[in-house]
């Protein structure tokens, strides 16, 4: 791990290879540690950064509240911090609403864009549909305890949901609990909400990067109608579908995550 100070605070970030720079965003209740795998993979043909972002894993929350703005405001300084102009850009689940936000705004800097184990709303109706479960969400949070990172049933039976066949490996399932148990509660709830705000829809019609979203067909956390949705919406999009895989292909089938570099150009 390494460590940056920021203005809006200091972020650990995980970094391997050598190549054209490729960002890795984590999404909610994760941290860079999901990723480890895949700048292994890539250090060969890349420089890989996959940060922990501001609330999640060894960062702390940011010095302000974490709306989209801020957040890509720090991601784009922790860039430019690290020194390079243009990058491509691969964001998984709710931090792909901090990647549309960034390739907006700096459309010169994000090449191309991967948005994994994502989604949107088709409607009104919906959106408040979706408002209702992050409503529900804020409940389970209020339920943690440290001491359940060490209970197997329970780490267990959160990752089913997860994943469409868990690991074998036990350790990962408790330390990517222990991620979910030490996040910090203020930025999981602000950047819940922020992922269903009623502009996103809009907002993904202005994303000009060439873009590939990937849906995982036994994700059972985000809705199967999303990825076709952002593909309609993103006008360079083409969407890739990862059959028997769950919300976390990084770990469950890894080599899809590994499609950054592929993404064409037009």
């Amino acid at each position: 791990m390494h460590t940056l100070k920021l203005s809006g605070g200091t972020i650990h970030y995980r970094m391997m290879g050598e190549g054209p720079p490729l960002l890795l965003l984590h999404g909610w209740a994760s941290s860079s540690r999901y990723w480890q795998g895949t700048l292994e993979q890539l250090a060969d043909i890349r420089t890989v950064y996959a940060p922990d972002l501001p609330g999640y894993g060894a960062s702390p929350p940011l010095n302000k509240p974490a709306t989209p703005e801020n957040l890509t405001d720090l991601v784009a300084e922790f860039v430019d911090a690290l020194g390079f102009d243009q990058f491509d850009l691969n964001a998984h689940s709710l931090s792909s609403v901090m990647a549309v936000h960034l390739s907006i705004r700096w459309p010169e800097r994000v090449r191309r864009l991967v948005l994994t184990c994502s989604g949107t709303y088709r409607d009104e109706r919906n959106r408040r549909t979706v408002e209702r479960v992050h409503r529900f969400v804020e409940m389970w949070l209020a339920l943690r305890r440290p001491w359940m990172e060490h209970m197997r049933p329970i780490y267990r039976t959160v990752a089913r949901r997860f994943f469409y066949r868990l690991p074998a490996d036990d350790t990962l399932l408790r330390e990517s609990f222990a991620d979910f148990l030490g996040m910090d509660l203020q930025t999981a709830l602000e950047t819940s909400m922020n992922a269903i705000s009623p502009d996103y829809n809009d907002l993904l019609q202005q994303v000009m990067a060439p873009t590939m979203v990937i849906g995982a067909r036994q994700d059972r956390l985000m809705p199967l109608y999303g990825p076709p949705m952002m593909q309609l919406l993103i006008p360079r999009a083409h969407l890739v579908w990862i059959e028997r895989c769950g919300h976390l292909p990084m770990i469950e089938r890894p080599r899809y995550t590994m499609v950054a570099p592929a993404v064409p150009d037009h």
